[in-house]
């Protein structure tokens, strides 16, 4: 790799004001923070309307930048008060705001126009086709998966057309972002809403073959790439991102200042690069750090050397490190280097001049550019004692303390025996830094009307339901060749197969089963996670999906989508509900595209049946996934069936206990490899069929996971007869012999 001739941005991060100026203070050269609304940090300080606008203009004038995040998903009730929140700031001139929601994404593009988004690692963008998929909907900045190799992210750089911004040092979350619900199903608290309890530091043990000792085998060491950072930069990286919006302003500074080093030490000469000084490496050591720290996924896919198995709490701090923080960077006063120039002549009003240095044309005799200002002030008189000195003009023009600028030069043009009060200098002083500092921060500002058309937001939208009520059909998904025969037996209408169905199916079993399925449509599932490593078995996909077998594909990501307009793909296609859609914009977005999606798994009856209807299926039976990861259980447990040659089979998962003695199942898929770990009850919405049919949704679908022949056949046998209930009937609900949750269709996520 040749070395990149740009410059990366250092992204710094922001819970509260004072977190803001340590990161400029800190050299950061842009700030991510989160308003009162929408952030995926609910618990950081976080700043108020006012806040932001004042943070912008500060930001603006020590010539940094600072992008908002928007970076959770939003209900219908949620979104429409979106643009409102944001006009604000637009106008403001916010730089960029981070979007997990493809609803808000769509909304504010057609709002701000001018606005730069920025596609949060919660969207889990694991290859080039996703990032390019976002690029359509006028994204210009991604936040890749921090799952990613170094390869991988050089490739997004290079191929997608896109700025990049990956993290380079802070906390690592266990799962992929974005597609966790670990929280959410057991504490209500939903990562989706910036309300994440973490429990993935809390301790379990691993069940193989045997069980293993009490650990913490789901909290990854932080994040630290400074030994490499280097290389990102050869990679081509745009902006490098720090986490921390949870983290003090000791955290934010300290970090900072030594990623700020690293980076201008090494492109002012990169063939005599220096490393990192023992100092600086103290310091990142010593600062908030959960046990050891890792270089994160850049160079190694998954492993045990990266989980914090005996420690997941954070270390004390290095007091000595703290206070050489405060001294050197928190007590710091910021400042911009400024030209002022003063005329005084007797019996000619004062004149003074000022601009920032390095912006003016002909400093020398003050022909300012565009960033100077001039004001006049009290009349200059012939001194009748004691006259003004050049001397005591400067001091009194120097002292700029508390202004935001630095007096780096003063000019004077004054003649001999002039008399001028000191007060009046010193009020012409302010007055004209203020008038600078004003000018300076409002280039940003944008003054143009917005868009108040039905597509910003103000217009309240039908929910899409027909006023007849259909059939409401059942669906099924399958993980394994006696599910599939089972749900053929019992009429499901759709049968979801799992890719992994794949590996023990050959292609005459699939044709001669599909032979005997009598009107019910099959859809393939895509791996919910593809990477770059994957083209050769999407390619054996294809080729599957040429035969005519499947009616459909289900996908679970935008890149998914995109693979499939790259191979031609004309048949049905179907988001599952890791796909969210969350409110009308997210629908309107996808309905054309679309055959069918499954809803939100978040979200509670009232907000489910606000959105559309007829094309809606809701999952009301089967173990939920709570968490897709990168890492792997069973090789933490120190038995990777890769390694070994040997491929994990559904009906061979690792498991996990908890400290309660409950029993999560995880899914090792080997051939994509990644895990997913469900709940360990399924859910189940029994009780509520009829409800959920009066409603007119499309369809409801079951998922089966370890199920054998017998519960799969009873299972589709209850859900059809509940579903086909006609209102009014008191018969009693069946005795249900399996536990079961009914996870957010009462309450909804926090």
């Amino acid at each position: 790799m040749e070395i990149a001739t740009k410059k990366p941005e250092l992204l710094a991060p922001a819970g509260d004001y004072s977190c803001f100026r340590a990161a400029l203070k800190a050299g950061a050269d842009a700030v991510y923070i989160g308003g009162q609304k929408f952030g995926a940090r609910a618990f950081a300080g976080n700043f108020s309307d006012e806040e932001v606008v004042e943070a912008l203009k500060e930001a603006h004038f020590y010539g940094k930048k600072l992008y908002l995040t928007v970076n959770t998903l939003l209900k219908q009730e949620e979104i429409k008060q979106l643009p409102d929140f944001m006009e604000p700031f637009y106008k403001a001139g916010l730089d960029g705001v981070i979007i997990q929601d493809i609803g808000a994404l769509s909304l504010l593009g057609n709002c701000f126009p001018g606005l730069e988004l920025h596609a949060s690692t919660q969207m889990t963008v694991t290859d080039v086709r996703g990032a390019v998929f976002l690029q359509k909907l006028g994204v210009s900045r991604v936040v890749p998966a921090r799952e990613l190799t170094l390869p991988e992210v050089e490739a997004l750089c290079r191929e997608s057309g896109m700025e990049v911004e990956a993290f380079i040092h802070g906390a690592m979350c266990y799962c992929y972002s974005g597609q966790c619900l670990f929280s959410s199903l057991l504490g209500g608290r939903s990562g989706n809403r910036g309300r994440c309890a973490q429990p993935c530091r809390q301790p379990y043990r691993i069940l193989t073959e045997k069980a293993g000792d009490e650990c913490y085998p789901l909290s990854l060491k932080d994040m630290c790439t400074i030994q490499f950072l280097p290389e990102l930069i050869k990679a081509g990286i745009d902006s490098f991102k720090i986490e921390g919006r949870m983290k003090k302003p000791e955290y934010v500074a300290g970090v900072t200042s030594v990623y700020r080093r690293r980076v201008d030490s090494f492109l002012a000469d990169p063939e005599n690069d220096k490393g990192v000084s023992e100092k600086d490496m103290h310091m990142l050591s010593s600062l908030y750090i959960r046990s050891k720290i890792s270089g994160g996924y850049y160079y190694r896919h998954n492993g045990k050397e990266m989980v914090t198995l005996k420690q997941p709490g954070y270390a004390g701090c290095d007091d000595e490190v703290l206070r050489a923080v405060q001294t050197e960077l928190l007590d710091k006063e910021l400042s911009v280097p400024v030209v002022l120039k003063a005329y005084l002549h007797s019996e000619a009003p004062l004149r003074l001049e000022a601009w920032i240095m390095g912006e003016a044309e002909h400093e020398e005799d003050g022909a300012a550019g565009g960033s100077s200002v001039a004001l006049e002030g009290q009349m200059v008189q012939t001194a009748s004692n004691r006259p003004l000195s050049p001397a005591d003009v400067q001091k009194q023009l120097g002292k700029t303390g508390g202004s935001g600028f630095r007096a780096e030069r003063i000019l004077l043009d004054m003649s001999d025996q002039v008399f001028l009060p000191v007060k009046a200098l010193n009020e012409a002083r302010r007055e004209i830094l203020e008038q600078l500092k004003e000018k300076q921060t409002a280039k940003w500002e944008r003054h143009e009307e917005i868009s108040r058309t039905p597509s910003c937001g103000k217009e309240d939208k039908e929910s899409g339901r027909p006023e007849e009520r259909k059939q409401t059909r059942l669906y099924a998904s399958v993980h394994n060749a006696a599910q599939l025969e089972a749900c053929i037996q019992e009429g499901a209408e759709r049968i979801y197969l799992s890719h992994s169905c794949l590996y023990g199916m050959t292609e005459d079993f699939l044709r001669k089963a599909g032979k005997e399925r009598t009107g019910s449509e099959w859809f393939l599932s895509l791996p919910v996670i593809l990477r770059r490593d994957d083209e050769g078995r999407l390619a054996k996909i294809a080729d599957v999906l040429k035969t005519g077998i499947f009616d459909g594909v289900q996908i679970s990501s935008p890149a998914g989508l995109q693979w499939l307009d790259e191979i031609g793909w004309q048949g049905k296609v179907a988001l599952d509900h890791r796909v969210y859609v969350w409110n009308r914009e997210t629908y309107d977005f996808w309905e054309k595209q679309i055959d069918t999606y499954c809803a939100p798994l978040e979200l509670n009856r009232s907000a489910l049946f606000e959105l559309p209807g007829e094309k809606q299926e809701i999952l009301v039976y089967g173990n939920i996934p709570m968490m897709v990861t990168a890492n792997c259980i069973r090789k933490t447990a120190g038995g990777c069936l890769k390694e070994k040659g040997k491929r994990a089979a559904s009906e061979n998962m690792v498991r996990l206990l908890d400290r309660y003695r409950t029993e999560f199942p995880v899914e090792t898929d080997c051939g994509y490899c990644y895990n997913i770990i469900y709940n360990s009850v399924p859910l189940s919405l029994h009780a509520y069929l009829g409800e959920i049919a009066e409603k007119r949704v499309g369809a409801v679908r079951m998922d089966f996971l370890e199920e054998d022949v017998a519960a799969v056949r009873e299972r589709i046998a209850v859900f059809r007869r509940l579903l086909n209930r006609k209102k009014g009937n008191e018969e009693p609900l069946p005795d249900i012999n399996w536990k079961f949750t009914t996870g957010h269709y009462k309450k909804g996520a926090k």
